[in-house]
């Protein structure tokens, strides 16, 4: 379920978009201290045994989903109160309501939360800015390294680690070309890739939104999520690809959008060198019509 967290009332004031993008700078920054908040709490709940309940859809959630809610909540909206928040956590304002906002939080508290349930370290927390329906500030913390990726739009992708700031990108594609796809949806991302013609790719698993890292600092060319996913799974990792120098497409090839009337995605293909990868898609009727 998704959810929203805010008061109704939204920002009118146009802004040029130097100003805007300054102010996004100034935002990514408030956002990065609610996320390594956020973080603390997930780190010290997995120093004690937690109980793992089971949503309606029978997805995982534990005390370290809630407390980090908790955390995103009480300081985004403490910087930005009258900024709209739609989280994985609780259920969103209809549509008629959401559509009048000019800007939201998106935000996913613990992707990845089987993943933290097995201990192997593969979860990330994920917060978007979303301004006119698309990514403006993109955090994606992987806390058990205690790694930080950060994007804001027009000013590139950066990996924060022992407080040193490092600008990333993707890379040009090579060959055999280094997929990434996710633990749990394998087998038929792999079938795809096979009918695109890679059959001869490097393939690495992994959980979480850490993929979309590993495309945007060059360790993988492209990853496939062919599954039904949420709009907090893609929005983060969508501009920090972007800003690294890839791209993020539906699978009818298009740019994805946000605050949607469905906030469900079907899928989507994120790669590191579009300009190489979108003729070679088309050309291989890797989209759906």
């Amino acid at each position: 379920m998704a959810n929203c967290l805010a008061r109704d009332r939204v920002q009118t004031s146009p802004l040029r978009r130097g100003d805007r993008m300054e102010i996004f700078e100034s935002m990514a920054d408030k956002a990065l201290h609610a996320v390594w908040a956020a973080r603390e709490k997930i780190l010290e709940v997995m120093t004690q045994p937690f109980a793992v309940n089971y949503k309606s859809d029978q997805s995982p959630v534990t005390a370290a989903d809630v407390a980090s809610q908790e955390v995103l909540v009480h300081m985004l909206q403490h910087d930005y109160p009258h900024i709209p928040i739609i989280s994985e956590e609780t259920t969103a304002k209809p549509y008629e309501v959401r559509n009048r906002w000019k800007m939201l939080w998106l935000i996913d508290p613990l992707d990845g939360t089987k993943e933290f349930v097995r201990g192997n370290g593969e979860f990330t927390i994920n917060v978007a800015l979303i301004a006119d329906n698309h990514p403006v500030v993109a955090i994606i913390d992987w806390p058990e390294a205690r790694v930080t990726y950060k994007a804001v739009a027009g000013k590139g992708a950066y990996r924060i680690a022992q407080n040193h700031v490092q600008a990333i990108n993707s890379r040009p594609l090579t060959q055999p070309c280094r997929a990434i796809i996710s633990r749990s949806h394998r087998q038929s991302e792999v079938e795809w890739l096979n009918s695109v013609g890679l059959a001869e790719h490097s393939l690495s698993l992994m959980g979480s939104a850490l993929k979309f890292c590993r495309v945007a600092e060059g360790e993988a060319d492209i990853y496939p999520r062919l599954m039904p996913n949420m709009e907090w799974d893609s929005a983060a990792g969508q501009l920090l690809i972007e800003e690294a120098g890839g791209k993020v497409v539906d699978l009818h090839g298009e740019p994805l959008t946000y605050n949607k009337v469905d906030l469900h995605n079907d899928g989507f293909i994120a790669v590191g060198d579009w300009k190489t990868w979108g003729p070679y898609l088309h050309a291989h009727d890797a989209f759906s019509k």
